[in-house]
């Protein structure tokens, strides 16, 4: 796609809402004019980039500048083989894994008055992936609730926590600060907390305070400070279904989205509202896109 690009605002006009990550993460490196400076990397990185010079001046330019969050976005859309340089290891600094927001096509996008809240995108196993700009969400690893051994722990489980621990974590949160309200669900290997009184930036320390006090996954949450977004998946893993399950989708005319359809399967059970039960009216499709497609009400359905 980058081939054709031919002007600047061509590539905005492509990529609207990446263009609008890039000033943002611009934005929290303390630029002054986070847009102008945008408009300059992206010319160097990509509208004037070709394989067939040395771009070597461009890289030391934009190599110490740029934010981790910026190279690795522009990895996927930069013409310059950064990746056979002498600045790749400086360019590169985590792997994207099911995370990757910046590659990802995007299948939906949420609004409020007008105003961005999300999209909608699909990874690189076929799964849709909610994407919050603020609308925090909390990925919590635990041991099976029928089991207190810590070796029926998740397999990325940092700590032998179990259901009720990680649920009093939050109800001590809610106790604590009683202007949040939390949805609480239940994946396959954990929970999943919804905060909808509140809205958090996902690169703020204070968040991550706060998200480690709920036991958050911490590759989950490095990951969303990483990518600048909270992140949720909204249809079941492709190796956790049998082998005739095919996903079918319908047309839900409440959230305006394209929902799975029916099968037997759900990726997150609604298990209980703690805190502050008022949904934040900019938050209400976000919740509404996330409970339609996780199908969380439907709690006969295997987690997937």
């Amino acid at each position: 796609m980058t081939a054709q690009i031919l002007t600047l605002e061509q590539f905005i006009q492509e990529h609207p809402l990446l263009y609008r990550k890039f000033c943002f993460w611009a934005g929290k490196r303390g630029v002054e004019d986070a847009p102008a400076e945008v408009r300059d990397y992206l010319t160097d990185l990509i509208v004037e980039a070709s394989t067939a010079q040395d771009d070597s001046e461009v890289l030391v330019r934009w190599t110490a500048r740029l934010s981790l969050q910026e190279r690795n976005a522009l990895a996927y859309l930069s013409r310059v083989p950064i990746g056979d340089s002498q600045f790749a290891k400086q360019w590169y600094g985590l792997e994207n894994g099911e995370y990757s927001v910046a590659d990802e096509p995007i299948v939906h996008e949420i609004s409020h008055d007008g105003q961005p809240q999300g999209i909608v995108t699909r990874n690189r196993y076929d799964c849709l992936v909610l994407n919050c700009d603020s609308m925090m969400i909390v990925d919590v690893d635990i041991c099976a609730p029928e089991h207190e051994e810590t070796q029926d722990c998740a397999r990325n489980s940092q700590v032998a926590l179990s259901q009720k621990q990680a649920i009093a974590a939050v109800e001590n949160l809610a106790e604590q600060f009683s202007h949040l309200g939390f949805r609480v669900y239940r994946t396959r290997n954990g929970l999943r907390h919804l905060c909808v009184t509140q809205p958090f930036d996902p690169q703020d320390t204070a968040t991550h305070r706060l998200m480690a006090n709920l036991y958050v996954d911490p590759l989950y949450a490095r990951l969303c400070q990483f990518q600048a977004t909270f992140r949720a998946r909204l249809t079941p893993k492709p190796w956790r279904v049998d082998d005739e399950y095919r996903q079918k989708f319908i047309y839900d005319r409440i959230t305006g989205a394209v929902i799975p359809e029916s099968s037997r399967y759900a990726v997150c059970h609604l298990i209980e509202i703690i805190g502050e039960p008022e949904i934040l009216p900019e938050f209400e499709p976000l919740v509404q896109i996330h409970d339609s497609y996780c199908r969380v009400s439907r709690l006969g359905l295997e987690l997937a």
